[in-house]
């Protein structure tokens, strides 16, 4: 069976024949990759397949994986066996795992929302019921999104320095399958107590940001553990949202934390927002990075934006795009 081709970054050539396919689904081979050891994916893995066969979704390649090492393993079997559609169940982690695989190819990533936050299937307006979801994938309302990019590392939402990406290496996977998403607030309560801030440098071509900070958010999407963290965050923006808690007091964490609750944005006391495309961020002390929840190394790192390198079914909470890409309707968020 033919491979399926892949694409040069900025190419925007596809096998499909346009951004909005509602016969998608269902006319082209499709690959159901599900992470059994997310929160739900065990639990609705045969739910998903009832549902996608019955939508008349032809599943030629059908992998429960219980051993999360082996998703990367698996997206490429199904590529090189001809899917042209991967639907893949799992939660944040899941889909970050693999995004490597499927980054600039001419495949079409479904999300089933089976993890813990499932922040990603958020940015992308999916139901997070398995039903909706399921729906969403019948639809095939397709979208061109960006990837972020840490050295060899893509990731499709969210990546982390600072408390967060402690939270991340603590065991917290184990919490996540018992208790769901108060497992974060939790686990970062813990952590908060000796958590120091640092001193960070980001670094652009014509300007040098440098500040204390006790935690920094670099969004593609607009969520991080299930919360609106970003909301000025695009996956089509072709920039990165670099969103940086300052220090010396803990407080402002929580008041930074609290008012994301809240979804009201915290303001320049509180927080630093910054807007790139491509940049070098250097702590000192290092840092660990996590990608998604994921750790991946310390810092210093260097952080850009794959422009279109994703080829993604959204929900129907997507925003529409106007002509020059720009969402038709944005949140609003008051700044404290």
């Amino acid at each position: 069976m033919a491979q399926t081709p892949s694409r040069e970054p900025g190419e925007t050539g596809s096998a499909f024949a346009s951004p909005s396919d509602a016969a998608l689904a269902t006319r082209v081979s499709a690959a159901l990759i599900v992470n059994t050891r997310s929160r739900r994916g065990r639990r609705l893995y045969a739910r998903a397949q009832e549902l996608l066969e019955r939508g008349g979704v032809r599943l030629e390649h059908r992998h429960p994986v219980r051993d999360p090492r082996r998703l990367r393993e698996s997206v490429r079997a199904a590529i090189a066996h001809g899917a042209q559609l991967v639907i893949l169940g799992g939660g944040d982690g899941t889909i970050s795992a693999v995004a490597n695989e499927l980054a600039h190819r001419d495949v079409v990533l479904g999300v089933l929302p089976l993890g813990t936050a499932n922040s990603f299937a958020r940015t992308l307006g999916i139901p997070l019921a398995i039903e909706g979801a399921v729906e969403a994938i019948l639809r095939s309302r397709l979208a061109n999104i960006d990837l972020g990019r840490i050295g060899d590392h893509y990731f499709a939402n969210t990546t982390a320095l600072g408390l967060s990406s402690a939270i991340a290496h603590s065991r917290l996977a184990a919490l996540k399958r018992w208790l769901g998403p108060p497992s974060y607030a939790l686990v970062g309560a813990a952590k908060l107590y000796s958590h120091r801030p640092f001193h960070c440098t980001l670094i652009e071509e014509e300007r040098r940001t440098a500040l204390e900070a006790l935690d920094v958010l670099i969004a593609n999407g607009r969520y991080q553990g299930g919360a609106l963290a970003a909301p000025e965050a695009s996956v089509e923006s072709r920039e990165l949202v670099i969103r940086i808690i300052k220090g010396p007091s803990k407080l402002n964490l929580l008041r930074a934390w609290m008012l994301t609750a809240l979804r009201r944005a915290p303001g320049p006391a509180l927080m630093e927002r910054v807007r790139a495309a491509d940049l070098r961020i250097e702590t000192a002390p290092p840092q660990h990075v996590s990608i998604d929840g994921e750790v991946v190394g310390r810092t210093p790192i260097r952080v850009s934006v794959a422009p279109d390198a994703l080829k993604v079914i959204v929900g129907p909470d997507y925003p529409e795009r106007g002509p020059a890409g720009d969402a038709v309707e944005h949140a609003g968020a008051a700044v404290i």
